[in-house]
C-alpha cells in the first residue's frame, strides 16, 4: 500500500537505543523506573499540569481514572458519553460495571452534544465521559455547566487530543491543553498516535488526591509498606516502553508542527469539493493534526470511494463504524440517530508524520477522480 492510513513515526535507531542501554546499564525494567519518571516530569512540564500519571495503556487509563475517582457503579446510575468514538470509550465503561448512556453528537464537531441530554438523563447519571473526537476539543464549558447543575464528575477521553489546546473562558483567556479539563483526561500513547511510546497511556487528575489514589490503583493497590490497602491492578508502563517515549519526545515539536500542515493542505484541497463535509473545529480551539476525516453524502458513495482508493494504493478507514449505540454489548441506551448517520458516512484518510505534501496533494487528486467518476 503507497498511502497507509497510518505510520508510527520512528526515531533514529541510535536515539532509542541509547535509552535502551541505559535501561540494560541499571537491569531496571520496570516499577517505576528512571525513564518512566523522566518521561512524566518532561510531558507534564509540556502540558504544564502537576498530576501525570503513565500507564501501559489508553483504555486502562480510562478503568483507572473511573476507579479512582469513585464512579457510581450502581446499575441505576449510568455515565452519559458519546456513540461515535473506538470502542474503547464504551468498553471502558462497561469492564468496570458501569452503564453507558449513549447522547447524539453535533454533526458539525463530531463531540458530544450535552444539550441533547434529558433532564431524566442527566438526573439519573453520575459522570460525563466526554470525548474529544479527532483531537477536537468538546464544547468543555457546556459539559462542566452541565455537571456542576447536576453534581457529575467529568472524564475526558483526550486519546486523540495530544497537542489540542483551547482558549480559557473567563479573564485570563489564555490558551491551554485540553488536559486541563474535568476531574480527570486520559490520553492513549499508542504507536498510531500523534505522540507514542508502542503502547501507553497517560492520566491526568485535578487533585491530587485522585493522583495518589491512582498512583496505588495501577500497582495492585499496595500503600508505601507495600500492603495491599484496596483492589488494585497491574497498569504500569514499562522501562522499555518509556524509552520510546522520550526518544519520541525529542522529536515532538517536528512531529506536531508537520502534522498541521498536512491537515491545513488537506483542509485547502478538500473544501473546495461539494460532495464532501469536513469536520468543524472548536472555535477556541486548534487543530492538532492527528486524523483526517471526511464525510460523504451517502454510505453507497463511501464503500464505493474506499474500494477505488484501495485499488490505487490508499488506505482508508471507517472510523468509527458501527455508531456505538448501536452495539448490543454495550447495552444500546440512548438515541443517537446523528451518530448514527455520521459513522455511516465517515471515512479517514492516511495521516502520519512521514506523509508529503505531495502525498496528500496525489491522494486528493484520487479522491476528487473517484468523485467524478461517482458523479
Amino acid at each position: 500500500m503507497k498511502y497507509p492510513i497510518v505510520k508510527p513515526f520512528l526515531p533514529p535507531l541510535n536515539n532509542y537505543t541509547a535509552h535502551i542501554a541505559s535501561v540494560f546499564e541499571r537491569n531496571w525494567l520496570t516499577n517505576n523506573g528512571p525513564c518512566l519518571q523522566k518521561l512524566e516530569q518532561q510531558l507534564a512540564e509540556y502540558f504544564n499540569v502537576e498530576h501525570l500519571l503513565l500507564v501501559a495503556n489508553g483504555t486502562l487509563a480510562l478503568q483507572v481514572a473511573f476507579a479512582a475517582l469513585n464512579i457510581d457503579t450502581n446499575k441505576s446510575a449510568c455515565v452519559l458519553t458519546t456513540p461515535f468514538s473506538f470502542a474503547a470509550t464504551a468498553s471502558s465503561l462497561c469492564f468496570a460495571n458501569l452503564t453507558p448512556e449513549f447522547i447524539d453528537i453535533d454533526p458539525a464537531t463530531y463531540n458530544i452534544d450535552i444539550t441533547k441530554a434529558s433532564e431524566a438523563q442527566l438526573n439519573n447519571a453520575t459522570a460525563i465521559l466526554g470525548v474529544h473526537v479527532f483531537g477536537n476539543p468538546c464544547d468543555v464549558a457546556g459539559i462542566e455547566r452541565a455537571a456542576k447543575q447536576h453534581n457529575l464528575k467529568v472524564i475526558y477521553d483526550a486519546a486523540h487530543a495530544f497537542a489540542s489546546d483551547i482558549k480559557n473562558t473567563g479573564n485570563d483567556m489564555a490558551i491551554t491543553s485540553v488536559l486541563h479539563k474535568g476531574d480527570a483526561a486520559t490520553l492513549s500513547l499508542h504507536a498510531t498516535k500523534l505522540f507514542h511510546s508502542v503502547e501507553g497511556g497517560a492520566i491526568i487528575f485535578k487533585h491530587k488526591a485522585d493522583y495518589l489514589k491512582a498512583k496505588q490503583l495501577i500497582n495492585f493497590g499496595f500503600d508505601a509498606q507495600q500492603y495491599p490497602e484496596f483492589v488494585g491492578i497491574n497498569a504500569k508502563m514499562s522501562e522499555v516502553h518509556a524509552a520510546m517515549g522520550l526518544s519520541v519526545f525529542e522529536h515532538l515539536d517536528h512531529i506536531t508542527s508537520w502534522r498541521q500542515q498536512l491537515s491545513k493542505r488537506y483542509t485547502e484541497r478538500l473544501k473546495a469539493i461539494n460532495t464532501v463535509q469536513l469536520q468543524v473545529w472548536h472555535c477556541d480551539g486548534n487543530n492538532n493534526g492527528a486524523y483526517m476525516p471526511v464525510v460523504f453524502e451517502s454510505q453507497t458513495l463511501l464503500l464505493k470511494v474506499q474500494a477505488a482508493l484501495t485499488e490505487v494504493g490508499v488506505q482508508t478507514r471507517r472510523y468509527f463504524y458501527p455508531s456505538l449505540s448501536q452495539v448490543p454489548a454495550y447495552g444500546m441506551r440512548g438515541d443517537t440517530p446523528l451518530a448514527n448517520s455520521l459513522s455511516e458516512r465517515i471515512l479517514c484518510l492516511p495521516m502520519f508524520t512521514d506523509l508529503t505534501l505531495d502525498g496528500v496533494d496525489e491522494i486528493c487528486d484520487h479522491l476528487m477522480t473517484v468523485l467524478n467518476d461517482c458523479a
